[in-house]
């Protein structure tokens, strides 16, 4: 989504996120951005710039799952802006998400 973009500065920048939960990949083609716009009700669109947030158990299959919850620092104007975060306010929604996310998973186990 960005000019500089490439397999390489994909890889550089992936060892900034050292958990087994977090999965990044290079996506030149932009398959999965329009395959979760699509879940998000914005059939057409690129997601990116995006946290999603899986209930414990969710599995992408074919297409993926509608996320529980998700965060996003899109600028364009088709995407949710009740679920737009920036700088510290992106933060505190993050954690926030997190540890609800992760006290419902608790309790499902």
């Amino acid at each position: 989504m960005l000019p500089g973009d490439s397999e390489a500065t994909a890889k550089e920048k992936a060892v900034m996120f050292n958990d087994f939960r977090i999965r990044q990949f290079y996506d030149p083609n932009q398959l999965s951005g329009k395959a979760i716009a699509k879940t998000l009700g914005y059939d057409g669109r690129v997601a990116w710039d995006i946290y999603l947030f899986y209930a414990t158990g969710s599995k992408w299959v074919r297409q993926p799952p509608t996320p529980n919850y998700w965060v996003h620092q899109i600028r364009d104007d088709w995407a949710s802006r009740s679920h737009f975060h920036t700088g510290d306010d992106l933060v505190k929604e993050l954690y926030n998400t997190a540890t609800k996310m992760t006290a419902y998973s608790e309790v499902l186990s």
